[in-house]
């Protein structure tokens, strides 16, 4: 039995050829490691064990919420997250942490804008590249999202940047090849922080503008 499922979950905002690959992508490494996968999406989707939640309005509160619908379908002891936008080394899904009760983070992460060349080292953690305890990520979930109800009503920018300082503290790290977030405009935002450093290789992926072209096409 897998100690690990990995919970993908999407707005179905980004273009579809470019999440197509992003699945197939990590649909091939997931196989080759043995690794379950529920995807929680608004449209129906082929990935692994496919949950639709419909129509829903696009915002972070929503985004949490499928993940806590992926996490309480799964069975394993650890889940991690997968987004519509990163691209996953094989790295990120061979780490088992040695707790259940710590959220782990994944270290390095770069950018790389649709719009723009070249590649930037993420500052600060992404909320596509996390591990946990399935049963200990449940109930800090469905604690933090219990005071807003369940009518899937986005609750605003601000109050979403309160939830995400007090719901995601740096409990733990694990690291490995890089992972990569695109920004397309297309999701849910495209700010981040990021090390003001314009870089044309990524360590494991090589040339960031080659990478950028065999995803977007």
């Amino acid at each position: 039995m897998p100690e690990k499922t990995i919970i993908y979950y999407t707005a179905n905002t980004e273009q579809s050829a470019f999440e197509e690959r992003i699945r197939a992508d990590l649909a091939r490494k997931a196989e080759q490691l043995g690794i379950p996968i529920v995807s929680v999406s608004r449209n129906p989707i082929d990935l692994g064990t496919n949950i639709c939640v419909g129509e829903t309005p696009v915002c972070y509160m929503n985004e949490w919420r499928q993940l806590l619908i992926g996490l309480r379908a799964a069975t394993t002891r650890f889940c991690q997250t997968a987004e519509a936008d990163c691209l996953y080394p094989e790295s990120y899904f061979e780490f088992v942490p040695e707790r259940d009760d710590l959220v782990h983070f994944y270290e390095p992460i770069y950018i790389v804008w649709k719009y723009h060349g070249g590649a930037w080292l993420k500052i600060g953690h992404c909320e596509g590249a996390e591990m946990c305890g399935r049963k200990y990520w449940i109930d800090r979930l469905s604690a933090a999202l219990a005071p807003y109800g369940d009518d899937w009503v986005g609750i605003g920018r601000e109050a979403e940047n309160r939830l995400v300082r007090t719901f995601f503290p740096a409990e733990a790290l694990f690291r490995g090849d890089p992972v990569v977030s695109f920004k397309t405009r297309d999701g849910v935002s495209s700010r981040t922080t990021f090390v003001n450093q314009k870089l044309r290789e990524i360590p494991y992926w090589g040339n960031a503008d080659v990478l950028k072209r065999g995803v977007f096409g």
